[in-house]
């Protein structure tokens, strides 16, 4: 289904004579960089670059349609070029119709990827120009920024709090450095806190093209000074992993696994063999600890009373190619086939997105976990009802009927040990289906493998009786 930005005015832009970008609107701006450019530098959308070749070359105004891409859409623009007569050869542009068409889906990209582990892990994301101005930015959460953003110095829209220093911050940007665990919060809403952490990217000419962040939700309750003594005892008993531990242990694990990466890899030179293999099982521990403290924040938060979910419009079809994309490293490793349903049909149901998506990497990734090599797995979905259910089937060992039940208590591993489990998976996602009106289930037997199935809410088309 196409949409289209209602443009109140003509998206502007102004080429020099040599057919760099000189000036642009947001969105024009965000669409080349998107496509490879930089700023300042030539014009890097092909079809529109070309068209304003065309207009030079003959020497007159051209009105035409323009066809594009961006990380998630096709576009189809309608553009229209004006040569400038006291710009020695400049050129104008002026975009008066934009339509953008969802691109098919492949679930392999890996900024597809890149943005599907954010999501999954409640993060946002922002990239900005080499000017730190944001070209597209997401936030964890239900916080939307307008448009207006776009173009926008990171800088005006953030500022950089305790206990992080502004100054630290921009000295690492300035140097092209890496950026770890900055606090910042929203000028616009100051209450909204997030951590910060960014690389530097380059384009295919190894030219430095601006910055890439992810963007954590601060949970800062046990910062706040504010509060009365009567309820600290009240944090330490309900929120002592989530707001405290969690995220004390999150920041040196993750630089453990940074650095870790980073040896094993061997981008700072090369290393003996033994020590990249100890470097890689340094940084396959660390996620492990990461897993788990993730693990735990979540089961603190599902057994407090009050916990709740967000219902989404979801379709259970692409969330399975999501979580499939997720693991297909991780299948590869063991020539595991996940045999998907036609990304092209659709299963329309009720949920929080980031909790299916959870649920459903969890479940496959337990299948992959406990298939022999050179298996399939299968994910299917269908309709029950009122229900819409997905389900992934392995070809493992199966579960004794007995042991069913105990799956889905905590810390449950039917005496399985050494293989990365924590024993908590099932129980958080079967408390996560019944938050959202949903069940969790299993079918079984030695020897014969296991079918998982997730039921939730049939979602009614509009429209549609």
């Amino acid at each position: 289904m196409s949409s289209a930005h209602n443009l109140a005015e003509p998206i502007k832009g102004r080429l020099d004579v040599d057919g760099r970008l000189v000036s642009a609107d947001p969105l024009l701006l965000r669409l080349h960089l998107h496509s490879g450019g930089f700023e300042g530098g030539p014009l890097a959308i092909p079809q529109l670059a070309n068209l304003c070749r065309l207009s030079k070359k003959l020497g007159m105004n051209l009105s035409r349609p323009v066809k594009a891409a961006d990380d998630d859409n096709n576009l189809n623009l309608w553009v229209e070029t004006r040569i400038e007569p006291d710009s020695d050869g400049g050129l104008s542009i002026s975009i008066v119709d934009w339509k953008e068409t969802p691109l098919s889906r492949n679930y392999n990209n890996d900024e597809q990827r890149q943005r599907d582990f954010d999501r999954l892990n409640a993060r946002g994301m922002i990239r900005t120009d080499t000017a730190l101005r944001i070209t597209s930015i997401s936030l964890p959460g239900k916080v939307r920024l307008s448009e207006h953003s776009i173009g926008s110095a990171l800088l005006d829209v953030f500022a950089v709090v305790k206990p992080s220093k502004p100054t630290l911050f921009t000295e690492s940007i300035a140097e092209r450095q890496p950026v770890r665990n900055h606090h910042v919060s929203l000028l616009l809403d100051p209450d909204s806190k997030y951590i910060l952490s960014g690389q530097p990217l380059v384009d295919n000419l190894g030219v430095y093209s601006g910055y890439r962040f992810s963007v954590e939700k601060l949970n800062d309750e046990s910062s706040d000074s504010g509060n009365s003594e009567s309820t600290k005892p009240s944090l330490i008993s309900d929120s002592l992993f989530g707001a405290q531990l969690g995220p004390a242990l999150r920041q040196p694990l993750g630089k453990i696994i940074a650095n870790a990466e980073t040896i094993g890899s061997q981008l700072e030179g090369p290393l003996r063999g033994d020590y990249a293999s100890y470097a890689k099982d340094i940084a396959a521990a660390g996620r492990h600890l990461m897993d788990l403290v993730n693990d735990l924040s979540d089961l603190e938060a599902i057994e407090r009373p009050e916990f709740t979910v967000a219902p989404d419009e979801i379709d259970l079809i692409d969330l399975a190619h999501r979580a499939s994309g997720l693991l297909t490293v991780k299948a590869a490793d063991h020539q595991i086939r996940v045999d998907l349903p036609d990304e092209d049909s659709e299963m329309p149901a009720l949920g929080e997105f980031r909790r299916v998506l959870q649920i459903l990497v969890n479940l496959l990734g337990n299948a992959i976990r406990y298939s022999p090599d050179g298996s399939v797995i299968k994910i299917r979905v269908d309709r029950n009802g009122d229900r819409a259910e997905i389900s992934v089937s392995d070809q493992g060992d199966g579960i004794p009927e007995e042991d069913q039940h105990k799956i889905f208590e905590k810390f449950e591993r039917l005496g399985r040990s050494g293989d990365g489990g924590s024993g908590l998976g099932l129980f958080i996602s079967r408390r996560l289906a019944k938050a959202m009106d949903g069940s969790l289930s299993v079918k079984s037997a030695k020897g014969k493998g296991a079918t998982f199935t997730l039921s939730l809410p049939l979602r009614t088309k509009k429209g549609s009786e």
